[in-house]
């Protein structure tokens, strides 16, 4: 006996969805019916089961690309896009709600255009933002950097990592490959960031020795966490108002003996050829729209200043320079992740009255040439250590 099966016209009556969107879903993968020999589509039980999962999941809000990774079973655990797009929701939530207190704050101080613009901004509170695009530079940069900053980044198995600003994970996945055995614990305050972070650890099948948890690093006294053996920071004390006050926490939470590495960049140090006017005016719009939101793009020079006043020991500092030229990568550093990197703050730093897009765009331009036959690049980090007392 054949099996029973629907016309796309009899399920779209049957489910309340229309004929196009049945049709859209066949063609991106979330619901294909078989066809006839003359091309008609019928729809079996396997793919009305496959429908009424899909739709129990939009319910929730999902993306198709999100329902699609749910239905193929694409991530080991089934309740991780859940559970990712749950922290999606959270983030919007709470962004919204920083929004809302900036512009009330704006409104009520002067009420002028530019203070609103500048509140729409720097909501945030992190210049380069949370898009998807930052994510991928954040990898590439790990990626390009990974050898330069982390040749002697090792701790041993058994001890306890905490790494700080987490972020989407490029930098923990550095971290849990290059110390296997050791128990990592990761910290982000942003939800979607660590929602990408889990599933870049989980896909280099690095997540057995990972926990990642949601927590503003000022609230550490109070999680639970520590003492722990070791604390990385890379790439997060430039974007925070109080460092010193953060590296103390830090140091309380480190056991007798224990030790903190922090990895800063230095805008100050960028040296390139041809150089341009322009393109240093579109480094200096991040620069300014950094120290607005309370942080310093050019932190790195101050390291082992903060270390030491934070109450640290044997501290040391180790500068480590990217040069790039014919033979240097200059694709992946200076085009990737440099380059990338200023190019995100173009919307803000145009909306916040910096620059124009056409002088923003010429910056942008020039800084690509460096990349170019001839061309070459320097930019200077420095990778800082120190002892808890």
């Amino acid at each position: 006996m054949d099996e029973r099966t629907w016309t796309v016209g009899e399920l779209a009556a049957a489910s309340g969805l229309s004929v196009r969107v049945l049709r859209h879903w066949d063609e991106v993968g979330i619901v294909r019916p078989g066809r006839t020999p003359s091309g008609h589509r019928r729809y079996g039980s396997p793919e009305i089961t496959r429908l009424y999962r899909a739709l129990a999941l939009r319910r929730t809000g999902l993306g198709l690309e999100a329902i699609g990774r749910a239905l193929d079973e694409q991530t080991p655990d089934p309740t991780a896009v859940l559970e990712d797009h749950l922290a999606q929701l959270e983030t919007e939530i709470e962004r919204s709600v920083r929004l809302r207190d900036r512009l009330r704050a704006a409104l009520s101080d002067d009420g002028s255009v530019m203070a609103v613009i500048s509140a729409m901004t720097m909501v945030d509170g992190y210049v380069h933002g949370y898009r998807a695009e930052e994510g991928s530079r954040l990898a590439d940069q790990a990626e390009a950097l990974e050898d330069l900053l982390h040749h002697d980044t090792a701790f041993p198995a058994g001890s306890h990592v905490l790494e700080v600003g987490c972020g989407v994970g490029a930098q923990t996945a550095v971290i849990a490959r290059r110390s296997p055995g050791a128990r990592i614990t990761a910290i982000d305050i942003s939800a979607d960031s660590l929602a990408r972070a889990r599933r870049r650890v989980r896909s280099a099948g690095l997540a057995a020795g990972v926990t990642f948890r949601r927590l503003d690093v000022r609230d550490l006294p109070d999680a639970g966490i520590g003492p722990v053996d070791h604390v990385v920071v890379c790439f997060v004390l430039e974007h925070l108002s109080a460092p010193l006050g953060v590296l103390r926490t830090l140091r309380s939470a480190l056991r007798p003996g224990g030790t903190i590495t922090v990895i800063e960049g230095d805008h100050a140090s960028v040296a390139f050829t041809p150089d341009s006017p322009a393109a240093r005016a579109a480094i200096d719009c991040q620069v300014v729209l950094q120290r607005q939101a309370g942080g310093d793009a050019m932190i790195g020079r101050r390291l082992g200043t903060l270390l030491a006043e934070a109450g640290f020991a044997d501290v040391t500092t180790s500068p480590r320079e990217v040069r790039v030229d014919d033979a240097g990568p200059a694709d992946a550093f200076v085009l990737r992740t440099f380059t990338a990197m200023i190019a995100g703050v173009r919307e803000p730093a145009v909306a916040a009255g910096l620059t124009t897009p056409d002088a923003f765009d010429a910056g942008l331009a020039d800084l690509r040439r460096t990349a170019e036959p001839g061309g070459t690049f320097r930019y200077t980090f420095t990778r800082a250590s120190g002892v808890a007392r």
